[in-house]
């Protein structure tokens, strides 16, 4: 993921959408209002500090980072929004929302197992030991947290509400339903231990000899890194320096192409019927232009590529 590959605009709220795919199952999490009236009061007060991050799309723009900073100066009826817009797939963009919230502490444990489970499974978009890494966590970690959702939905629940800590959780995932649910409101109603859990499913017969083993193999993905990357040399260097200009180039060129699709519809509506074909054919010509332009500017991103040792 090249991360300095972006152009900072300011775009109209309406023309931006929210995110196709999203790292909650749930799209508004409790006490989302609170928080949103709490944040536009400080970006009345001290304005907005970070730019929300977006994705060209066929209709305008998607968000990828900064849901509610978007709906908090949307609530301040704010008409243009500084943005970062970035070229991304959808797998940029579901890391990118990922991290976000892992670094804002904003998802709860079940969430997190649900976005790694999406995100390793659903979408096969890489291995637990590839998302760790992109996430800053270790494997075991990205492991344990997968690991919860086969626990039975009671159990999850009380997870999700902060009942249930996730290292006492974790101690009867391999215990069948019935211990589980045993265990479980020991824990809630005794103030077990960790330890506890462990001396009471020792001796259990219930226990499974071996642990199911890690879900999945790990995807070579997009972002898998070699050990050639060490040793790149300084041709490969310049090339891949050459590459993310022209790849930047393609970013400003889609919102040039945005801002000249706004003025075509703008003259629809405000030139008269003698005025508009002609400054509308204008525009489509300039239109067609900027798409040769992109479709030149792909094929010498593809020629650079090629040169790569």
């Amino acid at each position: 993921m090249l991360t300095d590959l972006y152009v900072e605009e300011s775009l109209p709220l309406y023309a931006i959408k929210s995110s196709r795919i999203l790292v909650r199952d749930c799209e508004i999490p409790s006490g989302w209002e609170n928080t949103i009236r709490e944040l536009a009061a400080s970006i009345h007060q001290h304005g907005l500090l970070h730019p929300i991050i977006v994705r060209p799309i066929e209709d305008g723009f998607e968000i990828v980072a900064g849901n509610r900073r978007f709906e908090a100066c949307r609530l301040l009826r704010w008409k243009y929004i500084p943005a970062k817009v970035r070229e991304l797939s959808e797998k940029d963009a579901f890391e990118i929302q990922l991290i976000e919230n892992i670094q804002r502490m904003t998802m709860n444990p079940i969430e997190e197992a649900s976005a790694f489970k999406k995100y390793t499974m659903e979408f096969g978009w890489g291995g637990e030991s590839e998302l760790a890494r992109i996430i800053s966590r270790s494997e075991q970690y990205v492991s344990n947290r997968i690991q919860l959702l086969r626990l039975p939905k009671a159990i999850i629940d009380e997870i999700s509400q902060n009942r249930l800590k996730v290292s006492h959780a974790l101690e009867i995932v391999n215990l069948d339903e019935n211990q589980q649910k045993i265990i479980n409101n020991a824990i809630l109603s005794e103030s077990l231990t960790v330890r506890d859990i462990r001396d009471i499913t020792k001796h259990s017969r219930l226990v499974r000899k071996n642990r199911k083993s890690e879900m999945g193999q790990e995807y070579g993905g997009y972002y898998t890194h070699t050990s050639d990357n060490d040793t790149v040399d300084a041709k490969n260097v310049s090339i891949r320096r050459q590459t993310r200009l022209l790849q930047k180039a393609q970013v400003c060129l889609r919102v040039s192409l945005y801002r000249l699709d706004s003025l075509i519809n703008e003259s629809t509506d405000k030139l008269n019927p003698y005025e508009h074909p002609e400054v509308n054919d204008i525009l489509m010509q300039f239109r067609l232009r900027i798409h040769s332009i992109m479709d030149d500017n792909i094929r010498a991103i593809a020629k650079l590529n090629k040169k790569l040792s």
